[in-house]
């Protein structure tokens, strides 16, 4: 079976926007960049590719490194993914739930070992092992299949239902309660009454605060970023 991690999913523009990242920080962690004469190589793929397509384990991995500090050195991360990605024999270390659940004692030594720098370490503690703040942020937006350890989909946005991206449903554009929340704002916006939307989608579930909710996700979410 393919790995859904391996699927391209987002043009870099639009994976950007769904992380609320700038297009030139997403495509330096995926391409590199050249800062004067100093060449940084990339921190989510092995190599350059010229690639702007994201694949979905790209999306999920990009993902955890946004919820560190904008100013750390996120390059100082890459020994970290190679070695987890040779220890747990995947591409995608950081879109898996090994490393975060069932791998911290070996996490924990590979961070000590690779002298990564403290704000960067993805399991904190010295006697019961705790994910960082960041790993923990992650792990509350990401939801991985209990089959295959892989990252399924991603709450983009919270809310009391909230808005997730999914590769299998809907080819990964934005849903709440398994309606692309571009069509419910583009009827709102269109002056159809909430009732009458709330009636298209009865058979979901929606409601009229999930209403609201894909209006202010497509109005001021996606535009702030």
């Amino acid at each position: 079976m393919i790995s859904l991690l391996v699927r391209p999913t987002y043009s870099l523009t639009e994976a950007a926007r769904l992380l609320r990242l700038s297009p030139s920080k997403l495509r330096w962690w995926l391409e590199g960049a050249v800062r004067g004469s100093k060449q940084y190589p990339p921190v989510l793929r092995s190599e350059p590719t010229g690639d702007s397509q994201v694949s979905w384990g790209e999306f999920i991995e990009a993902a955890y490194l946004r919820e560190y500090r904008r100013h750390l050195p996120l390059q100082r991360l890459r020994p970290l993914r190679e070695a987890l990605s040779r220890e747990f024999d995947t591409a995608f270390p950081f879109a898996v739930s090994k490393p975060l659940i069932a791998g911290r004692e070996l996490v924990s030594e590979m961070q000590r070992r690779l002298e990564i720098p403290e704000d960067l370490w993805m399991v904190v503690g010295s006697g019961q092992l705790m994910l960082s703040e960041a790993a923990a942020t992650f792990c509350r937006r990401v939801e991985f299949d209990e089959a295959t350890e892989e990252a399924m989909r991603y709450m983009v946005m919270a809310a009391k239902e909230p808005v997730y991206v999914n590769p299998r449903f809907s080819f990964g554009i934005p849903t709440v309660r398994r309606v692309r929340t571009e069509v419910i704002a583009e009827l709102y916006l269109a002056g159809e009454p909430r009732s009458a939307i709330r009636d298209i989608y009865r058979d979901h579930g929606v409601t009229e605060e999930d209403i609201d909710t894909a209006v202010d996700f497509e109005t001021r979410f996606l535009r702030a970023a």
